[in-house]
């Protein structure tokens, strides 16, 4: 019989409830309600009512980069940028994501809710001078390092910044670093 696991889909057998999926996945089926609101186009308005043969997501419960988390009592976005990226200031990365989840006040999320924790993404520096890794996404901002050619960064985003030679997008990292995404073997991100 097929087992209901974080961090994956499962399709709904006969005799499911949401509750006994809840249990299955997180060994607490009070924990039902983070299934649903994951599923709710799925499942529609009526919580009782699973449908064999339908595919429902299970979130994790733990801040996983690349993968949707339950928000929990206590949960800010600082504390998941902190989890999931080591840096609780780079919040708005979680917040610019989940927008029509959380609304316009990114100080207000609610247990239940779903979020999508942005991957973090890489790429390889193809200038042969080397890449200049600054504190903002502008040339003129103070220089952290400079990466040689062939060096593989990380980015949690893409932002606009300044534009270099036709290209205004900059490589946001998990350190909060900037670099020119024009000058990798990924300039769109």
């Amino acid at each position: 019989m097929a087992q209901a696991t974080p961090g994956t889909s499962y399709t709904v057998q006969q005799g499911d409830t949401l509750y006994s999926l809840a249990q299955q996945a997180y060994g607490d089926g009070n924990q039902w309600q983070v299934i649903y609101n994951a599923n709710k186009q799925v499942i529609g308005n009526d919580p009782n009512h699973l449908v064999p043969g339908e595919v429902l997501s299970i979130p994790l419960l733990s801040v996983t980069p690349g993968s949707k988390y339950a928000v929990q009592q206590g949960d800010t976005l600082t504390s998941l940028a902190q989890q999931a990226y080591g840096d609780g200031n780079v919040w708005q990365v979680i917040y610019n994501a989940n927008k029509q989840v959380i609304g316009n006040d990114p100080n207000h999320i609610v247990p239940g809710e779903v979020l999508s924790i942005p991957a973090i993404k890489s790429c390889t520096v193809t200038v042969a001078g080397g890449l200049n890794i600054r504190s903002a996404p502008t040339s003129q901002s103070s220089l952290i390092t400079n990466y040689p050619g062939g060096t593989a960064l990380n980015f949690i985003e893409v932002v606009n910044g300044e534009n270099v030679i036709g290209n205004p997008h900059w490589g946001h990292s998990k350190q909060n670093h900037y670099y020119w995404m024009g000058g990798t073997d990924h300039p769109n991100g």
